[in-house]
């Protein structure tokens, strides 16, 4: 007798005889009894079949048909008598409802318990493993739930410490940038050495321990390698709201001649609103850069020429003398065209503290096109200078009023032309200590009642490839500084002029090669003295950008 014939798969039998053995509902058992059409009447279990499902414990698919035509293996038949035995004791335990089932039923299945008692005995120990293997996985499963929860609890406690101690979102995270310029220059040979002439800058002799544009200065090689400046800015996010910025300058050189450290930018920010500072009001506290002009509070490391020009220059030679950074408070404002800025400052820059008592005040409304074609701004400063060699009540105010303009015009990719325009009260004279004075002096306490001062600046240049890998740039510059346009004193003899002009190359997006060139057209000189000789001063600078 064959032992395999058409039943249906293990999983077609779960269906017919494990999932659906019982008549459900509370109608009579004979109403829910069946005949299976494709069971054929000589298969040797279709008597017992056939009587278990008059009886309502077994039942085909919603078809009415047991869904034979398919060899089924004794193992998967099985388990159709594995799932009576389990209707049979649900029935017993009250758990299923109760048929009748009769003395000569319990005998068929015995049979058909008897036939498959290897299979049956094979089912129920998979089943054990299985129930056994399911509550290991749910163990498994729960303590993996626990895990994930308390590695939930620990990334919290660990976002709400960054959120406290580096910020929120996306720039919670502080961030390092910089720059370093290494630079070589040399001074071109004067004609004149006669005496102490050729120790003089421009003279022969370039300067080597402050910011310098080829027409004033002394005490230093004539060629040299130095660090012009190297640069370390720490900016972060503490709350959608509020930024911090500090910057370290770590130059080469420094005005006593040795390398020295000293803080540039130390400052936090609040923004108004939705923190955005586009949009939104925004209140600077600590030492920012000055903000007057458009290039004063410009980074040297996006200079094209080699310094600022003097009318803007942070060095002890130009208008503001180490004050390119100041310490003060200050508000922005506008939006994506339009700056508004306003700062009170000490008007002593970032080497000095404030030792007239007074607060000096910056305005500046810059305005650019949306393109970023042409851009302009006014400047007013409106201060003191302050008197370093009168501490006690012989103390005299020194007025410093100035207005200036700017513009900036880019009609394209490559062309770029710049002008910016000072005028105004400057009553303390720098670098000459008196008419009489032959040579030109690092002085700078004279007092000059009602000194007017004027001075400017012209750059332009062309830019190949500019969204190149590699963009090159010819660029062309003029400044003019006129120390004593008018007032007590004045004479033309205080006015400086260069000219200057050079190539950058960048040599990838970090790194930029500049070789410049400055000749001056007028040396400022004390009156009376002999004109100084016109030197010219050559630069070849690397600078680095992270």
């Amino acid at each position: 007798m064959h032992q395999r014939r058409t039943v249906h798969t293990l999983i077609g039998i779960s269906a017919l005889a494990l999932g659906g053995v019982l008549a459900t509902g509370s109608q009579p058992a004979q109403a829910q009894a069946a005949t299976f059409p494709d069971v054929p009447d000589n298969h040797w279990a279709y008597s017992a079949v056939q009587s278990l499902a008059d009886k309502g414990l077994v039942k085909g698919y919603p078809n009415g048909q047991f869904l034979g035509n398919r060899a089924l293996t004794r193992y998967e038949f099985a388990s159709v008598v594995d799932r009576l035995l389990q209707t049979i004791a649900d029935m017993k335990s009250g758990a299923a409802p109760t048929t009748s089932v009769t003395q000569d039923d319990l005998n068929k299945i015995q049979v058909l318990v008897d036939s498959f008692k290897t299979e049956l005995t094979a089912i129920q120990a998979d089943v054990a493993k299985a129930q056994t293997d399911i509550t290991t996985l749910r163990g498994q499963v729960e303590d993996l739930r626990q895990d994930v929860l308390d590695t939930k609890e620990i990334a919290n406690k660990a976002q709400d410490t960054a959120n406290n101690s580096y910020g929120v979102g996306a720039k919670r995270k502080f961030q390092i940038g910089g720059y370093i310029q290494a630079r070589y220059f040399a001074a071109d040979s004067g004609s004149r050495d006669t005496g102490t002439d050729h120790l003089l800058y421009p003279r022969g002799k370039a300067p080597g321990s402050s910011p310098y544009n080829g027409d004033y200065a002394a005490n230093s090689n004539g060629a040299s390698f130095v660090i012009r400046r190297s640069r370390l800015k720490l900016t972060g996010q503490v709350t959608p709201n509020t930024k911090y910025a500090i910057q370290f300058d770590a130059s080469g050189v420094s005005n006593a001649g040795s390398a020295a450290v000293s803080i540039r930018e130390g400052n936090v920010a609040y923004t108004f609103g939705d923190g955005n500072p586009v949009t939104n009001l925004t209140v600077t506290a600590g030492m920012f850069a000055t903000p007057f002009g458009y290039i004063l509070p410009s980074s040297a490391a996006t200079f094209i020429q080699g310094e600022r020009p003097l009318a803007f220059n942070e060095g002890g030679q130009g208008l503001f003398s180490s004050q390119d950074y100041d310490r003060g408070v200050q508000l922005s404002g506008g939006n994506a065209n339009l700056r508004l800025t306003a700062a009170l400052i000490n008007g002593t820059g970032h080497t000095s503290n404030d030792t007239d008592r007074q607060l000096d005040q910056v305005y500046r409304a810059a305005y650019q096109t949306t393109d970023k074609k042409v851009g302009v701004g006014v400047s007013y400063y409106n201060g003191h200078v302050p008197d370093f060699t009168n501490t006690g009540t012989a103390y005299t105010s020194r007025k410093k009023e100035l207005t200036g303009a700017d513009v900036q015009f880019a009609p394209t990719a490559n062309i770029f032309l710049n002008g910016e325009y000072v005028e105004g009260k400057f009553e303390q004279r720098t670098f000459f200590n008196g008419a009489t004075q032959g040579a030109l002096a690092l002085t700078s306490n004279q007092f000059a009642p009602g000194n007017k001062i004027e001075g400017y600046y012209v750059l332009g240049g062309y830019t190949f490839s500019p969204a190149g890998a590699h963009p090159l740039t010819l660029a062309l510059n003029y400044d003019e500084f006129n120390r004593a346009k008018s007032g007590t004193g004045s004479d033309s003899s205080y006015t400086d002029k260069n000219l200057g002009y050079g190539v950058l190359y960048s040599l990838d997006k970090a790194t930029r090669l500049r070789l410049w060139y400055t000749k001056p057209n007028k040396v400022a000189h004390a009156p009376g003295a002999v004109d100084p000789e016109k030197v010219g001063l050559f630069i070849s600078e690397l600078q680095v950008k992270f």
